[in-house]
């Protein structure tokens, strides 16, 4: 990992009492002195974190960060502010400087490193949530796939896609869409919580697919419940011409005009039951192979892969 260090000439002395705690969490730790010199680095090799030293942003007001991220692709990198007294100074705790958080210098080298790698990983974890959902992301998805494989765990892994969802998207539009997303997010989110199964977890890869974990003997009655209650809800979302017609009009992906079904939702379910996976990628082979048959059913649908029993 990298990090600039934005830090005033006059306290070039100064930018190495921090030197030590950086060191030990980045590969490489950049200083600079202005923000000219920042964006060279910036451009060249971008970094995971930026500090600047909060004296800098006392004296011009803030502006070269509000600059910074008003103008360039790299805004969203975690901006950090390093204070070198035991209290924020007041521009800070204004909200009115757009730095993401702050490191006081005062404080034990152990405290120090806890809080930027704390820093670092709410960062990346609020990068991999879904800005629609607020799910996990894809990232967090795999990472929980394979540290369930690692452990062994016997667990039923589940795709769950909408069928359907593009031609809907496309006749009603992307803020109905958007609402058909929130409200499959929910009833997935919301029928794994109530079954109170152990080792849950919920995350939305994108689109219209989500994905969801829970232990082998709720796995069934989980997808029968997701099912039951997407099949009533989803009717909502279409006026009463097309649910009387029981299709729509709209465009393929190649752009011819056909009819579609209401929508419907297919879950691709394997088992991971005595170590039979071993990596996320024979994981997502397998559902794959289950989505295309699955996808090719009428209505609703949801399908177990049961070779490994």
């Amino acid at each position: 990992m990298k990090a600039i260090f934005l830090v005033g000439k006059k306290n070039i002395g100064e930018e190495k009492g921090l030197a030590y705690v950086l060191e030990g969490i980045f590969d490489i730790v950049t200083y600079v002195h202005s923000l000219d010199e920042m964006l060279v680095y910036l451009y060249s090799e971008p970094p995971d974190m930026i500090l600047v030293d909060s004296r800098i942003l006392e004296e011009d007001g803030g502006n070269s960060i509000k600059e910074f991220r008003e103008s360039t692709a790299y805004g969203h990198l975690p901006v950090v502010a390093v204070i070198y007294s035991s209290d924020p100074s007041d521009l800070l705790v204004r909200g009115d400087v757009l730095v993401d958080d702050f490191v006081v210098l005062g404080n034990s080298p152990e405290m120090l490193q806890r809080r930027i790698k704390f820093i670092l990983s709410r960062r990346h974890a609020a990068l991999d949530t879904n800005p629609l959902t607020r799910l996990p992301g894809n990232e967090s998805i795999i990472r929980h796939i394979q540290a369930v494989l690692d452990e062994g765990i016997d667990i039923a892994i589940a795709w769950a896609d909408i069928d359907n969802f593009k031609p809907f998207n496309d006749k009603y539009g992307f803020s109905t869409g958007d609402e058909v997303i929130l409200a499959t997010a929910r009833i997935i989110t919301n029928t794994i919580s109530e079954h109170n199964l152990d080792h849950s977890f919920v995350g939305h890869i994108g689109g219209d697919d989500f994905v969801f974990i829970c232990p082998i003997d709720g796995v069934r009655k989980a997808c029968e419940d997701i099912i039951t209650k997407f099949d009533m809800i989803v009717r909502n979302f279409y006026n009463d011409d097309d649910l009387k017609a029981g299709e729509i009009i709209s465009k393929d992906r190649v752009g011819n005009t056909r009819r579609f079904k209401i929508m419907s939702i297919s879950i691709a379910v394997i088992l991971n039951q005595g170590g039979r996976y071993r990596h996320y990628g024979e994981v997502s082979s397998d559902i794959t192979d289950i989505k295309k048959y699955i996808k090719a059913l009428d209505g609703s649908n949801y399908m177990i892969d049961r070779r490994a029993v």
